[in-house]
This record gives C-alpha cells, sequence and structure tokens, in this order.
C-alpha cells in the first residue's frame, strides 16, 4: 500500500449517490442470462413482504486501512461478521437478473465460473474475484445490467478445492486497492484506473508480491488482511511437510516477509493446516488451524508471534459436508471484541466461544461455551464450512452437512438441513439456544441486515430430483421463514460454499457455478 499516504474517507454516502448512474454509462458488452435447469411447478414466490424489524447494529470498528464497512471483506469487515448495517430486499415483488458473464470467461463452454461476493468501486461498479475451470480472473461488472466492463485475468489454482478458495479471501483497502491471491504463492492488487464512462482496471507497477519463498510449491495462499497498523497480514495453508504460517509483510519493505509457523500437534505429528482466512481486531489476529484457535500478533520488530493458543475438539477427519480438516469457520469476533467464535470438529458438531483477552482473569476459563448445534434427525451430526453470523452477543450456524461438490451430478443425496441461533449470555459465564429452524437446507454463507432484521440465505427444495434455489429470508428474532423467490433450477444455480453479497441499494448478489444473479425488490 503506497502512495500519499491513507486518507479518512467516508464512502457508503456517496457509493449510494454513484451507484444510480451506473446504468447509464456507455459500457456496452453482451449479457447472456443463465439458462434455467430442469422444470418442476414449485411456486415462484412463497410468504409475504417483511415488516422491518431493526435490531443493533454490527458494533463492528471501522479499520482505517480499510475501504469502510461493510464492503471490504468477503465477509464483510474485519471482525468477519457477516452483518450489514444497510437495508436489504423485503421481498415486493423481488425480479432477478443474471449473466453467465461470458466476457470475462476464457472458456464460454465451461460449466463453472463462480464470482466469490464482492465491493463497489469510486463508480459504484461490482469489483469481485471469479474462478472456473482452468481460469480466474479480477472482473468489473456493471451492477444494474450484469454486464462485464473490464477484467484482469489471473493465475487459476488447478490442484485442487481448497487452493481455489484462495481467490475467495480477497481485501480491498482504504485506496481502493482490491488484493487478491494471484495462483498459489502470489498476490496482486488491482485498482479502478478508468472513468465513469470508460471504466478499467490495472496492476500497477509495485503492486504484485511474489510469496513463493515462504509459500513453497505444493502450499498455498489461505487468507489476506490488512491489520490497524497498515501492515499486510497473509496465511499459508500448509501441507503434510510444512505446518501453516501466519505473516506480516509491509510493501515499504517488500520482499521482507516476517512469519510464524504454527507447527505439529504433539501428540498425532500432524502438522497444523489453515483452510479459511482470519479475523482482525486493532492489537490482534484470530487464526483457526485444523486443531486450534490462535491469537497472533507483533512486537516492535513486526515479527508475528503467538499470544495463546486453544485447541478444540476434533475427530481429525474431515467431516462430511466440509472440505477442511477441523473447524470449518472462519473466526467471528462479537461481544465488541471480548469475544471469538468458531465451530469445532467434534462428533456433535459445536459452536465454540473463547475469551479474547490476552490474560485471563482469576477464574475464568478461556472457553465461554461449547454449545451442540443441529442434534436433531436427519442433521448428519452437523457441519459448517462457512462463516458463523455474529453480530453484538448473537451467533447464527448453518448446517452442511452432506453437501458435497457437483452433488447432483455424482448422485449424492442432498445436504441436510439446519439454521440455529445461539446468544452468549450477557454476563459472558455462558451461551443459551435461542431458535432452531430444522426444515431449511442451504451451503451459502448467509448475511444479517440490521436495518431490518432479515437474514438472507440462498436456499434449495427438492422435487423429483430436482433441486430448485430460492433466495430465502429468515426473521432474526424467531428463525422463521419471511418470504422466498425462486431464483434457477440445476446444476448451474449451485455454488460451491458461496457468500451473499448485499449491496448499496438493497440488491442481494450470489456467485453461482455458471455466473452471477442478482435479487432486488421491484416495488
Amino acid at each position: 500500500m503506497k502512495g500519499k499516504g491513507f486518507k479518512s474517507i467516508v464512502l457508503v454516502l456517496s457509493i449510494l449517490l454513484i451507484f444510480a448512474s451506473v446504468a447509464s454509462a456507455d459500457v456496452g458488452g453482451t449479457v447472456i442470462p443463465i439458462p434455467d435447469g430442469p422444470a418442476n411447478s414449485l411456486p415462484d414466490y412463497i410468504g409475504a413482504p417483511a415488516k422491518p424489524h431493526p435490531t443493533a447494529n454490527s458494533g463492528v470498528p471501522q479499520n482505517p486501512y480499510l475501504a469502510p464497512n461493510p464492503f471490504n471483506t468477503i465477509h464483510v469487515d474485519p471482525w468477519m461478521s457477516d452483518v450489514y448495517d444497510i437495508p436489504g430486499p423485503l421481498g415486493r415483488d423481488p425480479l432477478v437478473n443474471s449473466s453467465r458473464l461470458e466476457d470475462a470467461r476464457t472458456d464460454p463452454a465451461s460449466k463453472v465460473f463462480q464470482c466469490s461476493g464482492g465491493v463497489f468501486d469510486p463508480y459504484g461498479n461490482l469489483l469481485t474475484s471469479c474462478s472456473g475451470t482452468g481460469e480466474a480472473g479480477v472482473i468489473l461488472v456493471n451492477p444494474k445490467t450484469l454486464e462485464v466492463l473490464d477484467y484482469i485475468p489471473l493465475t487459476p489454482n488447478t490442484s485442487g478445492s481448497e487452493n481455489a478458495v484462495a481467490s475467495v479471501y480477497w481485501v480491498y483497502d482504504s485506496q481502493r486497492g482490491f488484493t487478491v491471491a494471484d495462483g498459489p504463492n502470489k498476490l496482486v492488487t488491482v485498482f479502478e484506473a478508468g472513468t465513469a464512462d470508460h471504466p478499467a482496471l490495472e496492476i500497477p507497477a509495485g503492486y504484485k508480491y511474489d510469496l513463493s519463498g515462504v509459500i513453497p510449491t505444493g502450499d498455498r495462499m489461505a487468507g489476506v488482511l490488512w491489520d490497524w497498523q497498515g501492515r499486510m497480514w497473509f496465511v499459508t495453508g500448509g501441507r503434510a511437510a510444512e505446518p501453516a504460517k501466519a505473516c506480516v509483510l509491509i510493501p515499504a519493505a517488500y520482499p521482507d516477509v516476517k512469519c510464524v509457523s504454527f507447527g505439529a500437534d504433539p501428540e498425532t505429528g500432524q502438522n497444523e493446516q489453515i483452510y479459511n482466512t482470519f479475523a482482525m481486531t486493532r492489537n490482534a489476529a484470530y487464526i483457526v488451524t485444523s486443531q486450534k484457535l490462535h491469537r497472533v500478533w507483533t512486537g516492535a520488530d513486526n515479527v508475528p508471534y503467538i499470544v495463546w493458543s486453544a485447541p478444540y475438539d476434533t475427530i481429525d477427519v474431515t467431516r462430511s459436508g466440509q472440505y477442511e480438516l477441523g473447524s470449518g469457520t472462519s473466526p467471528t469476533i462479537l461481544g465488541e471484541g471480548r469475544y471469538v467464535a468458531i465451530t469445532d470438529n467434534a462428533e456433535q458438531l459445536q459452536v465454540v466461544v473463547y475469551r479474547t483477552d490476552e490474560r485471563l482473569k482469576e477464574g475464568e476459563d478461556r472457553i465461554v461455551c461449547e454449545e451442540k448445534v443441529f442434534d436433531f434427525p436427519g442433521s448428519g451430526a452437523g457441519a459448517l464450512s462457512n462463516s458463523l453470523i455474529g453480530s453484538r452477543l448473537s451467533l447464527i450456524a448453518e448446517n452442511t452437512a452432506g453437501y458435497e461438490i457437483f452433488w447432483q451430478e455424482r448422485g449424492l443425496a442432498p445436504s441436510a438441513p439446519g439454521f440455529e441461533r445461539i446468544d452468549i449470555d450477557p454476563n459472558g459465564k455462558g451461551c443459551t439456544k435461542v431458535w432452531s429452524n430444522q426444515e431449511v437446507a442451504s451451503t451459502v454463507s448467509g448475511k444479517l441486515s440490521t436495518r431490518n432484521g432479515l437474514v438472507y440465505i440462498y436456499s434449495r427444495k427438492m422435487e423429483n430430483n430436482v433441486d430448485v434455489y430460492y433466495l430465502t429470508a429468515l426473521d432474526f428474532r424467531t428463525g422463521a421463514v419471511v418470504w422466498e423467490k425462486k431464483v434457477g433450477s440445476g446444476y448451474s444455480f449451485d455454488h460451491f460454499y458461496e457468500a451473499l453479497l448485499l449491496g448499496p441499494d438493497e440488491t442481494i448478489f450470489m456467485g453461482v457455478y455458471d455466473g452471477l444473479v442478482t435479487i432486488r425488490d421491484s416495488k
């Protein structure tokens, strides 16, 4: 992050004003909708428009080196909260739009070209990271028409789904730099370099980071984030012969990189590995590996070290419905920074909440609670290969048990249902299960809007072995389904543990196997 230094930017209001003008820009391009799959008789719309029930805002502080919350990480902010303090659609005669994004695809016949969340450039265009079969790139999209405005190809990851996930964990900084993995061991920062009428992307000189010295062949990038001091952090996945690492990169000092290794389990000898990104507060990074949750920080020399580590219960195998060994979640910070939460890998899945304090008070335990989730018939003992939603003292967990990539083509049974809300007790001495929705099946990283009290998810129904996908709104207070809008059917509308994006004009963006979908109210 170079140049004239960082400025304090208040973007949310200005982006709302800019967003409305995007559709009139002279951008051109081809928009081919995603073709619907097998016919079905399921209803187009279920329920009724929601009446807003606002709840307390997320409470996540602004990192001055990131673009304003909630548009700086795939999970909204550096706390990985998945909580938007802006409104979303209420279900008033919602409209669905889609695009295969063919102008950005090297192989239009490819069956997979999935985009992961996104942010909005200074002109209100959607900036997102997409990957497919043998291809990857950063793409600029008109958010109204879904025309591809520009794109920059990147090096695809071809050695497994966990490698491809690296491109999901981009970060958007306060200088409007979109930093993303370029292959398994490089980072690049992409900027908007054009105008409102002619937007264009570029990677300026000095914004390419070759990290092969600390991420050797066979290893991979697993997440990247800026801290409150203006330093770039990243974590590596690790491998059988080498444990995962947390590293600090100061761009002005590149190629110098400082790292700490997480080592191996003393009982099994198995190296700790990382599959998902991490969370950051003003004075700590919280990183979950295949065996432990770590709090990590640096000294004055910028060398990272482990402040504390806490093991969690694990069956030491990759459970059905996850691609990760161990916990399937990124850590989520909540409770004004007092707590950090994950799900474990216990025989019966649990939400585990930890105190973040560097030193515990006398009589305190590191673990606040281990709350069993999805312990009902048909739940498959639970799994979660997505982030928890975390707002104030409330957590929402989603069951992904049984999900497998390309599950329908492989003739597998659909994944298990389940959403549950867990609240940390106000006294910090335990947790309480508030509600359990045992009907809705989904594998998306959902989002909460505090402005209307709706939890947005991407759910699936079945009819005669046809999978039909809906944008579904749950009531944050009760877990009940408020409304559902059919999006499409069949393989093209499925996804690989994708994350919903709530845009600044109350539009939902959803990356699916065959492109990009939007859902917005028409009234």
